[in-house]
């Protein structure tokens, strides 16, 4: 992945000039080298069969490196502030409800903590585990990444809904989990970690891991799997975003894995021409590639989430 040279310029010049050495982001346990995993010390909540719960025990692992995951809403001056420093939108929150019930981690920070540099940290995630739990049954993980570079309370809080929509088989059930992002791209490093974080607690059969997105989550899907190509049995990216830069160089990277790609003709957010590039370069070595085309402008993921028969299509690969 590449970016055009002026986003370089910039990313190169703000992260060497903008913050003091004496300014710490609120995570301090360096990441591993590359994709060697980094493993948390943080013990988990407990489980609640059928709910979802928040998860942070990934937060304190700092990814330096990372600068392509930079918010570039900091860069062009689209937004004057960081959205998680917002009231109530802290997502770092234990809390499946950020509307009603909200307390920010912020007291437990250090002095020297600049809260701008949160986006180095590790993602918080949300995550739930089927109704019918067994913690000596090993299941199927379904990562899902959110759309969108800025949140708020309501979108936080949203999550929970989208998760609880997912269609369920009672006869396959699965667990998910739902990371929050800060920067403007997703980062396959941390998600590599929170993988292996949830395997770490819960028994995931590993040739059943899979990957979906909406919009900036779509384009994400792409992303994460072009650099974690042996990770996922399948992918589903929905309404795939065209930008900060093109996805479709990374259709040789992700060409092996069965692939869903829903868009809209009439999507007014993103190109549904790239997408419709991406699934004819896909096709060009790859038969297990489905192209859904809807018109739907650039909404309705939940009826694809919910729809039993696609749900079993992504489930039904293995590695």
């Amino acid at each position: 992945m590449k970016f055009s040279s002026i986003y370089t310029l910039l990313f190169l010049f703000i992260c060497s000039h903008i913050y003091t050495q004496d300014e710490c982001a609120p995570c301090d346990i360096v990441a591993n080298p590359n994709f060697k995993v980094t493993q948390s010390n943080i013990k988990w909540p407990e489980l609640i069969n059928g709910e979802v719960i928040r998860i942070n025990s990934l937060t304190n692992i700092i990814y330096e490196g990372e600068d392509i995951y930079w918010p570039l809403w900091k860069i062009s001056n689209i937004y004057n502030t960081d959205w998680w420093t917002n009231d109530n939108s802290d997502p770092w929150a234990l809390t499946t409800n950020w509307d009603e019930d909200h307390k920010s981690p912020k007291d437990n920070f250090k002095d020297c903590v600049n809260d701008e540099l949160r986006w180095k940290c590790g993602y918080s995630f949300s995550l739930r585990v089927p109704q019918n739990f067994n913690k000596n049954k090993k299941y199927p993980l379904v990562v899902y990444l959110h759309g969108s570079v800025q949140e708020s309370t309501r979108s936080l809080s949203g999550r929970k809904w989208s998760m609880n929509n997912f269609y369920m088989s009672e006869n396959d059930e699965y667990i998910i989990a739902a990371p929050t992002k800060i920067g403007i791209d997703w980062s396959p490093k941390k998600i590599q970690d929170l993988i292996e974080d949830i395997k770490r607690n819960i028994k995931i059969d590993s040739n059943r891991i899979y990957l979906t997105g909406l919009s900036m989550g779509g384009r994400g899907t792409f992303i994460v799997a072009s650099k974690l190509t042996d990770t996922f049995a399948a992918i589903m990216p929905l309404s795939p975003h065209h930008r900060p830069y093109s996805y479709l160089q990374l259709a040789e990277k992700v060409n092996h894995i069965p692939t869903f790609i829903h868009h809209s003709t009439n999507d007014g957010t993103s190109s549904f021409s790239l997408a419709k590039k991406m699934f004819e370069k896909l096709s060009e070595t790859n038969r297990n590639i489905v192209f859904d085309i809807k018109n739907w402008d650039h909404t309705g993921w939940h009826r694809i989430y919910s729809d039993k028969e696609k749900i079993e299509w992504l489930l039904s690969w293995k590695k």
